[in-house]
């Protein structure tokens, strides 16, 4: 039997906390281990529970959300982050992009949709539905000079990352090493001049996918 996905949830309204609260211990592979009221909360809770695999956690919560995901990277815990928001709040969005959340889980979508993002967050995968995806082509402002410096393979690379791969999957669908993954990562980080998977993805949305209408990953 494989091992529970454990998660931390963290929702200021109490309906919406319950509500998803109920809805993941339907799921035989989620365990919900806690859940929080604010930034304040969550992060004493990763303190106590040092096994968390997904955080899911709204950004409008008191101690702002985005105070608690700075700070959980600023010490480096090793929990994987979803978003719950309902896009309404660009700058918000752009910040938890920079701060390296891994997914993003609309409220006004379906539970399955959330279930299914908890699980490929849980993986290591990007998550962007339908819904963000449309959000970030809509910042669309034409094609940024940095696209330009992409190489071939680079693009390819990034086009991967961008649909949730993580790196042992882009190196098996483009038959190279790990290494050589990292390597054309750090040059795209560093000529899109982003600093991390997260924002290279929303880039790419942004910039280079064609299809804003495209499926969920």
């Amino acid at each position: 039997m494989s091992k529970s996905i454990r998660a931390i949830l963290a929702d200021d309204h109490a309906l919406v906390l319950e509500g998803l609260r109920g809805l993941l211990e339907q799921q035989d592979d989620i365990e919900v281990v806690a859940v929080a009221h604010d930034g304040d909360q969550l992060l004493a809770l990763l303190e106590r529970y040092t096994d968390i695999d997904v955080v899911v956690m709204d950004l409008q919560m008191p101690y702002h959300g985005l105070k608690a995901l700075a700070e959980i990277r600023k010490r480096g815990i090793p929990v994987h982050v979803l978003v719950l928001t309902a896009f309404g709040d660009g700058e918000s969005i752009q910040a938890a992009l920079e701060l390296d959340a891994e997914g993003f889980a609309i409220k006004t979508e379906s539970p399955t949709q959330t279930i299914e993002a908890v699980r490929q967050v849980a993986q290591g995968r990007l998550v962007f539905p339908r819904a963000a995806q449309r959000w970030l082509t809509s910042q669309r402002h034409g094609i940024t000079p940095f696209g330009d410096r992409l190489s071939p393979r680079e693009r390819e690379v990034l086009e991967l990352v961008a649909e949730g791969l993580t790196n042992p999957a882009v190196a098996l669908a483009l038959n190279v090493s790990e290494n050589t993954v990292r390597f054309h990562l750090k040059n795209i980080f560093e000529k899109l001049d982003v600093t991390n998977r997260t924002e290279a993805a929303a880039w790419y949305i942004r910039n280079l996918k064609s299809d804003a209408n495209g499926t969920s990953h």
